[in-house]
């Protein structure tokens, strides 16, 4: 805890007159996107597997929540002690089955009380079935969250098969759209096969996020690959027919399995 109180106290000295102008001058509106993209880079380094780098993100991402703590603190709302008190509160009056005489014995069974303790013991009643999903969420994780609360409220499919016909329902759509060269509609039935794809994923029980994060990484080791192969051979990319460019990506592939 030493260490912790340090931290804190590094926080405040910041903060206060005589500090850094940079760090006094921040708000709580002016952080958030470096809130973003501290989560984004822990992500990153899990997605690594590399545990000094995640050791080393955490910690970034530890003092944002410290910065946002104390400014909290100096506008006399809270600090970081009662974040710690309301996250320890949570966590136990959360876990009945852990820190009382509750039963869940299985992920599922967690899930159901979590709702129901949100729901029934903490009041937190939103006017729809599928609310709280923050709209800044990524788009994937959105729809994630935003499905499985309708599957929860009984709007589901029964079956993978159905879901795979959706896709395929969907796609037919797209290809209407575009014959008619219509762009908005194409937009439109795009986004719905996206959102399709989602529902897929939650039932092939895949994070859609995680599977186009690494299709986004397989992309960039391929194409890498293909620049390697293309200078190899005395060329480049932009030089190469498209015949060419495909057998390039073919041999990628190959290499980078």
């Amino acid at each position: 805890m030493d260490d912790f109180r340090k931290l804190v106290e590094i926080m405040a000295r910041l903060r206060a007159e005589g500090g850094c102008e940079w760090d006094r001058a921040q708000t709580h509106a002016t952080l958030r996107q470096y809130l973003l993209e501290e989560a984004h880079e822990v992500a990153d380094a899990i997605t690594r597997k590399d545990p000094e780098l995640l050791c080393e993100e955490l910690g970034d991402l530890l003092l944002q929540i410290l910065f946002h703590a104390q400014i909290a603190k100096e506008n006399e709302e809270f600090d970081i002690s009662g974040v710690i008190a309301s996250i320890s509160e949570k966590m136990v009056r959360r876990h009945p089955h852990v820190f009382s005489d509750a039963s869940a014995d299985t992920p599922e069974a967690v899930s159901l009380q979590w709702d129901h303790i949100k729901k029934n013991i903490e009041n937190r009643i939103h006017s729809s079935l599928i609310g709280g999903v923050p709209k800044s969420f990524p788009s994937l994780l959105r729809a994630t969250k935003l499905t499985k609360k309708a599957a929860r409220a009984g709007f589901d499919w029964e079956n993978t098969e159905q879901v795979l016909a959706k896709v395929d329902e969907e796609m037919a759509e797209l290809k209407e759209a575009i014959s008619r060269r219509n762009p908005e509609a194409m937009e439109h039935e795009l986004g719905d096969i996206l959102f399709a794809l989602v529902n897929l994923a939650r039932f092939l029980k895949v994070n859609p996020e995680v599977a186009m994060g690494a299709a986004n990484d397989r992309f960039e080791r391929r194409f890498q690959a293909m620049e390697k192969i293309a200078a190899e051979s005395g060329g480049s990319i932009e030089e190469s027919d498209l015949s060419t460019l495909d057998r390039f990506w073919e041999m990628a592939k190959k290499v980078t399995r």
